[in-house]
Order: structure tokens, then sequence, then C-alpha cells
């Protein structure tokens, strides 16, 4: 009899639909049966197509539920994990891990994962708290990069350290660079010549994205690489003020906005180069699709990404739009952007690959116990 896993998710966004999919797929399905819930969002088919578990759960817990007790989705999880005896549990953010948690005082969990994807997650007093006084042996608490598990083993109270650690988020290499258009096509739905010399971003229009740096670094370069133009790929609360800004700046003739578009690193290869200019980034997901598309990378060194881009690329301070033009002009002039490209390529497909997780998935101490081999 396949024993059966349970991966808890708050919602269904696309980057968490990947994570889940990554989670699925260290489970044999011959000896492993995975379910896949979500807290909040409505029933959706589509949504259901895109994972690869046996089966996919909407909760679908009304926002204002999930303050509180959140007793609709606590019986919701009782009831099911009455019917399946979950082995292993992995919860992703906050509030799953939560409620699980209160589902193992009534219910036995062997082994019960949180993995938290943001830095500052269980400040608040009243979530260390319910950590410390709901946690048993069976929790494992995990971040997405070590700067994350840091910042967990400074917050959390009453877990020993060794039972907070670091889970990479990973990248299906076989399911993903198939999914790259050519240089060509990209360049084509973007409407942008073969001639340009493209950098190009992909996020939300926030903050902590800071592309109010890159709009700025972009426009002191822009005389000196005439041919250049800037993708922006993404939307977000920002989009309006960013607009203006480049309007100011007088570049928005050759920065392109697309605004949100769904699978939008299969453009990757529309760029020369790529730069992630945030000011906080727990881990920077979308630094391993640039590097699977073999592209040099600039990148701020903040928080996980060094760990991410090693050094297979340009890591510079984060808000320093003038350290950041001139790695820009050197990127432009320079004729070894396949070399560099092929540098990172080798890091995802050996540091970020799925095999690489199931390894350490599978060694991590109490789950190589569990395994069915």
């Amino acid at each position: 009899m396949r024993k059966n896993i349970l991966i808890f998710g708050h919602g269904y966004a696309t980057q968490f639909i990947d994570i889940s999919n990554q989670y699925t797929q260290i489970f044999n399905k011959d000896k492993y049966n995975v379910t896949v819930a979500y807290l909040i969002g409505e029933p959706d088919e589509q949504i259901r197509k895109k994972h690869l578990a046996e089966n996919v759960i909407f909760i679908n817990s009304p926002k204002k539920s999930t303050r509180g007790l959140k007793l609709i989705a606590l019986k919701q999880m009782l009831a099911l994990h009455r019917e399946k005896n979950f082995e292993i549990v992995i919860c992703h953010r906050y509030k799953p891990g939560y409620i699980m948690l209160l589902v193992s005082l009534f219910r036995k969990i062997p082994l019960l994962f949180t993995v938290m994807h943001e830095l500052g997650t269980l400040n608040h007093l009243m979530r260390k708290i319910m950590i410390a006084t709901l946690a048993k042996d069976n929790a494992i608490f995990a971040g997405v990069s070590n700067a994350v598990r840091d910042d967990l083993r400074k917050t959390i109270w009453n877990i020993p350290k060794e039972r907070i650690i670091t889970l990479y988020n990973m990248i299906d290499t076989d399911l993903t660079e198939p999914k790259f258009l050519s240089p060509e096509q990209a360049r084509l739905e973007l409407n942008i010549s073969p001639n340009h010399f493209v950098f190009g971003t992909i996020g939300r229009l926030a903050k902590n994205k800071d592309q109010k740096t890159l709009l700025t670094a972009f426009a002191s370069i822009k005389s000196q690489c005439p041919n250049s133009k800037l993708v922006i790929i993404g939307d977000g609360q920002l989009e309006t003020e960013l607009k203006n800004q480049a309007e100011k700046l007088k570049i928005a003739e050759d920065v392109i906005f697309t605004g949100f578009l769904a699978d939008g690193y299969r453009l990757m290869k529309a760029f020369d180069v790529y730069i992630s200019s945030s000011i906080q980034e727990a881990f920077g997901r979308v630094l391993l699709e640039a590097m699977l598309a073999k592209l040099p990378i600039i990148a701020t060194r903040v928080n996980g990404v060094p760990e991410v881009v090693g050094d297979c690329g340009i890591l510079i301070d984060p808000a320093n739009p003038e350290v950041l033009s001139e790695k820009m002009l050197t990127l432009y002039q320079s004729s070894k952007l396949k070399e560099i490209g092929e540098l990172g390529y080798q890091r995802v497909t050996h540091h970020f690959s799925l095999q690489r997780f199931k390894e350490i998935f599978w060694n991590l101490d109490g789950v190589k116990e569990k395994e069915i081999t």
C-alpha cells in the first residue's frame, strides 16, 4: 500500500504551482500518493491540470477566515488527515503550517515540514508564541535559502537549530528548458529587432524589486549603448510610477513594459543580459530560469541571491544606479557573454536540479528512514 503525502500551500500563484510540482516529483508514484491542497483560491480545473499530484484539493477558505483560529480550514484538514493518514506533510508559508500544527494536536503526523519563502515571516509575537507552543519533535522548519533559514533561527523560539534547515527552491530543467522560445521567436513576440541589445528583468512592479534604480541606470548608459532596449516583464502597483519615470528620463521609447505575461520566463532568450535589482530577495527563483537560459546576470547582493548566483554572475550592492550602470555597460561591451552564460547554466543544472533536490531531501535527518526502497 502506498504511503500518503500532503503538500499544503496558501494559494496557487504560478510560482507555488511550480513549487508543489517540485516537491511532488521527489516521491515515487509507485510508492507514494501525493495530495496537494490550497488554503485559498476558487476550485479551478485548469489549475488542477497544471499539477503532477494525483489529488488537488481547493479548501477555498474565505480570506477573513484565514485569521484567528481558521476553524473552517482546520475542520477540513482534520477530516482529510483522518481519511489519508499522511506520513509526511509539507506546508508552504505560515498559515498552512500553523493549521497543520493544530491538526497534529489531534492526529499524529510523523513528519511535518513548514517551508518559509520570505524573510521576517515569523517576526510577529503571536506567531512566535504559537510555534513555540505547538511545535513538537515531528516539526521541521525550512527556509528557501540560508538567509531565510538564519532569519528563522533568530526568530523561532524553543526549536533546536538542527530542526531549522535550508530547502532551496529548484527548477525542473527537463521541463523548463524546452519551453524557452528561441531568441528570434522571443524577440518577435516582444516586437524587438535582432539588432538590439536587450537588458531584461521579470518580476512584480513593487518596491522591493526596485525597478526604479534599474531605469535610472539604463538612462545613464543609453547614449553609450544606442541600440539597447530594456524589457520589464510584470505588473504591480508601481506600474504607472515607473512608466512616468521612464518618460521623465526620456527613455520611454526604449523601455518595454509588457505587463503580466503568463509563463513570461519563456521569453528569457530575447534578453542579452538579465538584471535583478531587488533590495530584498529571499531566494530569487527567476534567477534559476535566467541561468538555465544561459544569460549573463547582474544581481544585487541581498539575502539569498548570492547563494543562487554564486560566482557565475556579477553581484552588486542594492539601490546603487551608478554601479549598476557601470556593470551594464561592461556587459554591453563584452565579447564573452556566451561563456559567462554557460557558467550559470552549469551551476543551475548541478546545484538546483530536481535530482539534486531529491538527494538532499531523502538524506535529511528523520526523512531517510521513511523512504520506501
